[in-house]
């Protein structure tokens, strides 16, 4: 069988709090960000629950993981 892998877009997912954070008057909302960390799907190879936030305001973001 042959598989096909696409490359992940280059746009980094932020969480919910620093999407609204880059609204004029919610900059404080950087600070309520939780998602410091990739979630793996327990028992499952490179599948992830949810992926850690990549909003600039962390200092994790353009680093690799």
């Amino acid at each position: 069988m042959m598989t096909t892998t696409r490359p992940l877009p280059d746009t980094a997912a932020l969480s919910a709090e620093c999407t609204l954070a880059k609204r004029p008057g919610y900059q404080d909302l950087h600070g309520e960000c939780r998602q410091t960390r990739d979630i793996p799907l327990p028992h499952a190879t490179r599948v992830l629950l949810q992926r850690r936030c990549g909003c600039a305001c962390h200092p994790w973001a353009g680093a690799s993981s």
